[in-house]
């Protein structure tokens, strides 16, 4: 039972997924995906990232716009439902070379299970994203941020922080069909991760390191 509690408060309350689709879809293109990865933690002494995973679907509404959807599977099956709901779309761009993106979204949580605590976020990535010798394939870094808008945490203590940093890097494999994106997370800049419900791999007892995998098939 403490187990369930405390997957199901760290489902809930952590990003768990890499950032989605750091370049916009082609028109009129569809897309499924799945996630795979999380913070990582130290566990019987060795880090290992908490096993988050979502399916998305996305579409390109235009070469510069992108729609996209996904379920936090990981977390519904202890009972919540996630989601989070986005767009990407270009603000610069020089074909076959570099670009900047930017993805606002919103990330939805509810506990079916006990029919209570409906949270809603809302985020941002930035991305640079820079193509490689093996094109279309390409580099990218970027900073996400949550935005909390809740005057209180868990516990109902205060909540002390309304703006919550990360930034990573990446790579996305590209081919015809199929893409496989790599991505290292540090996930909450600055915010102390002691006293903690698990023994996050931070920076100096801050943050988390993150990792991730998510794998795209394209239509």
């Amino acid at each position: 039972m403490k187990l369930l509690k405390f997957l199901s408060f760290i489902f809930l309350f952590y990003a768990c997924a890499p950032s989605r689709y750091v370049k916009p879809l082609e028109k009129n293109q569809k897309a499924a995906s799945f996630t795979f990865g999380g913070p990582l933690i130290k566990f019987s002494g060795a880090p290992i990232p908490i096993p988050f995973s979502t399916l998305g679907y996305a579409q390109g509404i235009n070469e510069n716009l992108t729609l996209y959807g996904n379920l936090h599977t990981t977390s519904a099956l202890f009972g919540n439902s996630q989601l989070d709901l986005g767009t990407t779309f270009n603000l610069f761009k020089k074909e076959n070379a570099f670009g900047i993106t930017a993805s606002p979204a919103l990330q939805l949580a509810y506990s079916v299970r006990n029919k209570t605590g409906f949270r809603l976020w809302p985020s941002l990535d930035l991305n640079g994203y820079l193509h490689i010798k093996e094109k279309p394939s390409y580099l990218y870094a970027g900073l996400n941020s949550w935005f909390e808008f809740s005057s209180t945490r868990a516990h109902e203590e205060p909540q002390q922080r309304h703006l919550i940093p990360n930034v990573h890097i990446g790579f996305t494999r590209v081919r015809t069909k199929w893409q496989h994106q790599f991505e290292l997370k540090y996930l909450g800049i600055g915010i102390p991760n002691l006293p903690g419900v698990v023994d996050y791999v931070g920076a100096s007892h801050k943050g988390s390191f993150g990792i991730y995998y998510s794998v795209t098939r394209k239509f």
